[in-house]
Order: C-alpha cells, then sequence, then structure tokens
C-alpha cells in the first residue's frame, strides 16, 4: 500500500475513532443523568450535570488526543530531519 494511502486511512481511523468516543461520553453522561433523576426525582439537574461530565470527558479525551498527536509529529519531524 503507497505511503499516501496508509496515511489517508490512518487518519480517517483516528477521526472515526475520536468521534464515536466523544459521541459515547456525552451520551452516557445524559443518559446516565436522565436515569438518576427519574430515579430519585431531581429533574432536569442530574441530566444536565451528566451531560455537563460527559462533555468535560470529551474535551479531556482531545486534549489528550491533541498533544499525543503533537509529541508523535515532533519525534517524526526529528527522525526525518537529521542527515
Amino acid at each position: 500500500m503507497p505511503q499516501q494511502n496508509k496515511h489517508w486511512a490512518r487518519s480517517l481511523s483516528d477521526a472515526l475513532n475520536l468521534t464515536t468516543t466523544i459521541v459515547a461520553a456525552v451520551a452516557v453522561g445524559y443518559f446516565a443523568g436522565k436515569w438518576l433523576d427519574g430515579k430519585f426525582d431531581t429533574e432536569p439537574w442530574l441530566t444536565v450535570a451528566g451531560f455537563l461530565l460527559g462533555l468535560a470527558t470529551a474535551f479531556k479525551v482531545i486534549w489528550e488526543r491533541m498533544n499525543a498527536d503533537q509529541k508523535n509529529t515532533v519525534k517524526e519531524y526529528k527522525k526525518n530531519d537529521k542527515p
């Protein structure tokens, strides 16, 4: 497989993985909050808290992936820059 196709497939895989992770984090937080609201009759507070917790988790995942990608880019740049 040519190098360009590998990068394309890798980028698509990373994008789908990140999207799935974000949607899952927000959905789990929201539905867990909704379920807890029904259990404790506190609607809408636990739903909002669960949604915000899921959103915070999604941002944390984005931040970690961004930092990991940056480190990999720097390593590749240094590796390819050596004479």
